[in-house]
C-alpha cells in the first residue's frame, strides 16, 4: 500500500468512529497524532482528518489543556539533542481554524479595516533574523512556539533565503532601539522536485523538508533542494501586512502570493481565490490565511496562549459527492493483498469523473457497514484518490469479503486489517505482479502481461530467478512471440545477469523499499548481504528510514529468504564503479534551467547534468555555475520577458557573482563536447556572447 492510500484509509478507520470516542480517547489520539506530525515528521492521518479530530475534542471538551499545548513537544533529554535552543522574543503560536463561511464570516466581523489573504503553505515553520547590516545570523525553528532549533547552518543552504539583505532597506524600515528584524515563513519543497526525485519513498513533501531542515550535514540540506515563502516579518516601522511583503520582495525574498480585502468586499473571495487556484500550484496548500491587514488592529485585537486573534486560517476541505453503489470487486497486487474496489455510478468529484474508489482494506469496508445499492459519499481528498467516505443511506444485503481468492481460486486468509490470498506462491496474479515489478527496477523490456501469463500457465516461472532460465524455444511457444523477439529476450535476460544491490533490492518488491530507499540503505551498510544480519534499530539509526521502512525490510528479508538466495544463484551483485575525480564532465558544477526548452524536457536535462557528476539546485543563488535559458521563444538577456529565475541571475553576476547564462544550444554543444564546461566567472551581463 503507497503512502498515499495508508493514509486515505487511517483517515476513514479514524472518521467511522469518530462520534463514538470518549474525550480521553479524543486526547490520547490527538496527542499521538500530534506528536507523530510535529516529532517524528511522520504523520499517520491528513491534516483534515487531524483538524476534524482536534475540532471534536474542542467541542467534547473545550478546556482541554491538551488543545493549548498542540505543536512540537521539545526533546525529553538535552544528551539526544543535535541543536542549540533559541527562545522566541515574540512566541510563534498556531492559528485558530474554520472550515465554512459561517464561521469565518463571523470572525471577520470581529476585525476593522483591510484584509490580507495569503496561500496556506504546508510546510515546516522558521524564523530568520537579520542583523542592522542586512546580515543573516540566526534561524531557528517554531519548535513549541515558545522556544525551537538553531538550524542557522542548514537554513543557508536554501538558495530561497537570501544570506545577506539590503543593509539600506534594513536601516531605513527597522524600529527605533532594535538591533535586528525578525522574518518568519515556512520551508517546503516544490511539487515539481518531489515527484521527480523523491515521490517513490516518501510520503510528502512536507515530511521530506522537515527532514532535511534538520539535517547534521548542512550539505544535505542544500542537496534536497528547499524553497522558502516569507508569510510576515517584525520589528519593521511599517503599519501593514502588504507592506512587509513588497519590502521582503524587494530584500530578496520569493513573494508569497496575496490577495487584499477591503469591508466592502466579497471576503469570501479570500478563499475561493485560492483554493480554485490549488491544483496549478506547485507547492502544497492545505488552506488559506486571512489575518488583518493593519498592524494597529492586530495590536487591539491581541492573542491568546494558542493563537493570534487577528488572524484564521480557512482549512480547504477534500470535495465530496453523492451515489450509489453499484457492486464492490477485489484486486490482487504482488504483495497477496486482496483489497476491495467500490463500483460506483459516475460523478464528478474535483473537476474529474469518478467510476471506481477505493476502500483501501477489509477492516475499512467492514467499518463503513457497505450494502449492496447503498448510497455513498465519495471525496477526492487531495484532490486525487477517489475514496468511500461513508455510507449516507443503507441498500439490500450487506457486502460479504471472499473466501475464495479472486485470482487462484484458493482460500483467502485475514490477518488484521487485511485479507490476503493463503497461497501467493502459486498464486498467479501474485507472481505475476512479482516479476512484472522486478523486470520494471532492472529495466527488462520485452515481456508483456499476456507472456507472463503464459509462462506461469506453462509452469515455467514461479520466481523472478526463473527468467534467467527461459530458452528461445520455450519463449516461442508464447502467443505473439516470434524468434527474433524471443531471440532478442534471452538476450536482455542475460545482460541483466549482473546487478547494483540497491537495485536488486528495490527490484525484490518489498513493501516501503523503493529506489532511493534501497540505494540509502545499501550504502548505509555495505551492500545487499549485510542487510540480513541488521536489526531494526540498526536501520531507524539510519537517517531517514522509520519505523515503517525497518519492519518491512527484516520481515521481507526474512519471509522470502529461499527466493532470494535462489536469485542470488543466478544474478551476481556488483557494485558500480565510481569515476575518479576528474572523469566527470559536470564535477563540481551546478545547472539551473529556466524558460521553454525547444529540444529536451527539463527532467531530462537535471539527469544528464547528474550522470556527469553536476548538481541541479531548484534556485538560482551566487554559487551557481550556470543558467541555462530555454531556446524555444525565451529571450536571453534583457530581449522581452525574462524569467525571475534570469532576472535573479543577472543581478548577482552584476554584483559579482560566477554565474554563466547561456542558451540550450549552447548547453547542447558542452554535452556533445563541442565546447568545454567552464567554472571561470562570468564576464559582465553586457559583454556576454552567447548564440
Amino acid at each position: 500500500m503507497s503512502w498515499a492510500d495508508q493514509i486515505a484509509a487511517n483517515d476513514l478507520a479514524l472518521l467511522t468512529r469518530l462520534k463514538t470516542l470518549t474525550v480521553s480517547e479524543l486526547e490520547a489520539l490527538v496527542a499521538q497524532h500530534n506528536a507523530a506530525y510535529w516529532d517524528k515528521n511522520t504523520p499517520e492521518i491528513s491534516d483534515e482528518a487531524y483538524d476534524r479530530l482536534v475540532e471534536a475534542l474542542r467541542k467534547a471538551a473545550p478546556d482541554s489543556p491538551l488543545l493549548v499545548a498542540l505543536g512540537e513537544s521539545r526533546p525529553q533529554s538535552n544528551e539526544n539533542r543535535r541543536f542549540d535552543t533559541v527562545s522566541h522574543e515574540v512566541p510563534m503560536l498556531s492559528l485558530d481554524k474554520c472550515y465554512d463561511d459561517k464561521t469565518y464570516l463571523k470572525w471577520c466581523q470581529k476585525i476593522k479595516g483591510d484584509f490580507l489573504a495569503m496561500p496556506k503553505i504546508d510546510g515546516v515553520a522558521c524564523t530568520l533574523r537579520y542583523d542592522q547590516k542586512g546580515q543573516l545570523f540566526l534561524a531557528a525553528t517554531r519548535g513549541d512556539g515558545k522556544q525551537g532549533d538553531d538550524i542557522t547552518q542548514n537554513v543557508l543552504q536554501i538558495d530561497d533565503i537570501p544570506n545577506q539583505v539590503s543593509p539600506e532597506l534594513v536601516a531605513k524600515n527597522l524600529e527605533a532601539g532594535r538591533t535586528y528584524m525578525e522574518v518568519r515563513g515556512e520551508v517546503f519543497m516544490l511539487l515539481s522536485r518531489f515527484h521527480a526525485h523523491y515521490a517513490e519513498d516518501f510520503a510528502n513533501p512536507r515530511n521530506l523538508a522537515a527532514g532535511s531542515l534538520k539535517q547534521k550535514d548542512p550539505q544535505k540540506t542544500n542537496e534536497a533542494g528547499l524553497s522558502f515563502f516569507p508569510y510576515g516579518a517584525m520589528y519593521l516601522a511599517l503599519d501593514s501586512e502588504i507592506e512587509k511583503v513588497r519590502l521582503l520582495a524587494k530584500m530578496g525574498f520569493r513573494e508569497i502570493p496575496t490577495l487584499l480585502l477591503s469591508v466592502d468586499d466579497d471576503l469570501t473571495q479570500g478563499h475561493l481565490h485560492f483554493a480554485s487556484q490549488r491544483d496549478q500550484l506547485d507547492y502544497e496548500t492545505d488552506g488559506v490565511v486571512i489575518r488583518a491587514d493593519a498592524v494597529s488592529e492586530q495590536a487591539r485585537m491581541g492573542e491568546t496562549a494558542h493563537h493570534p486573534k487577528w488572524a484564521i486560517a480557512y482549512k480547504f476541505q477534500g470535495e465530496s459527492a453523492q451515489t450509489k453503489l453499484e457492486e464492490v470487486t477485489w484486486s490482487l497486487g504482488r504483495t497477496g493483498v486482496i483489497t476491495p474496489v467500490a463500483v460506483v455510478a459516475p460523478v464528478v468529484v474535483s473537476g474529474a469523473t469518478v467510476t471506481r474508489a477505493s476502500l483501501h482494506n477489509l477492516a475499512i469496508l467492514n467499518n463503513l457497514e457497505l450494502t449492496q445499492n447503498a448510497l455513498v459519499e465519495v471525496v477526492r481528498r487531495g484532490g486525487v484518490i477517489p475514496h468511500v467516505e461513508r455510507v449516507l443511506s443503507a441498500g439490500a444485503g450487506a457486502v460479504v469479503a471472499p473466501t475464495d481468492c479472486p485470482s487462484c481460486g484458493g482460500q483467502t486468509l485475514v490477518q488484521g486489517d487485511f485479507l490476503y490470498c493463503a497461497n501467493p506462491d502459486q498464486c498467479e496474479a501474485v507472481i505475476k505482479g512479482r516479476v512484472a515489478y522486478f523486470c520494471s527496477v532492472i529495466d527488462l523490456q520485452g515481456l508483456g502481461d499476456k507472456h507472463l501469463s503464459g509462462l506461469i500457465q506453462k509452469d515455467l516461472l514461479r520466481t523472478p530467478a526463473d527468467l534467467y532460465a527461459l530458452s528461445v524455444n520455450q519463449l516461442e511457444q508464447l502467443e505473439r512471440m516470434g524468434p527474433k523477439l524471443a531471440a532478442k529476450i534471452v538476450t536482455e535476460v542475460q545482460n541483466k545477469k549482473e546487478l547494483p544491490p540497491a537495485v536488486f533490492l528495490a527490484a525484490l518488491g518489498i513493501p516501503e523499499i523503493g529506489p532511493t530507499v534501497a540505494e540509502t540503505l545499501c550504502d548505509a551498510f555495505g551492500g545487499f548481504e549485510p542487510l540480513f544480519a541488521v536489526t531494526e534499530e540498526d536501520i531507524q539509526n539510519v537517517h531517514g528510514m522509520g519505523e515503517a521502512i525497518a519492519a518491512a525490510l527484516v520481515t521481507g528479508l526474512r519471509g522470502r529468504r529461499d527466493e532470494i538466495d535462489a536469485m542470488l544463484r543466478v544474478v551476481t551483485l556488483v557494485q558500480p564503479q565510481k569515476p575518479k575525480a576528474g572523469e566527470l564532465l559536470f564535477e563540481g558544477l551546478s545547472f539551473v534551467f529556466t524558460g521553454k526548452m525547444a529540444q529536451l524536457d527539463r527532467k531530462s536535462a537535471q539527469k544528464a547534468v547528474q550522470a556527469q557528476g553536476g548538481k541541479t539546485p531548484s534556485g538560482v543563488s551566487k554559487d551557481l555555475s550556470y543558467l541555462v535559458v530555454g531556446d524555444d521563444g525565451s529571450p536571453l538577456l534583457g530581449e522581452g520577458q525574462m524569467s525571475t529565475k534570469q532576472k535573479k541571475a543577472e543581478a548577482l553576476v552584476e554584483k559579482g557573482a560566477s554565474i554563466r547564462i547561456i542558451s540550450e544550444t549552447d548547453f547542447l554543444k558542452i554535452m556533445a563536447g563541442e565546447t568545454e564546461a567552464s567554472s571561470e566567472p562570468s564576464v559582465p551581463v553586457d559583454q556576454l556572447s552567447l548564440l
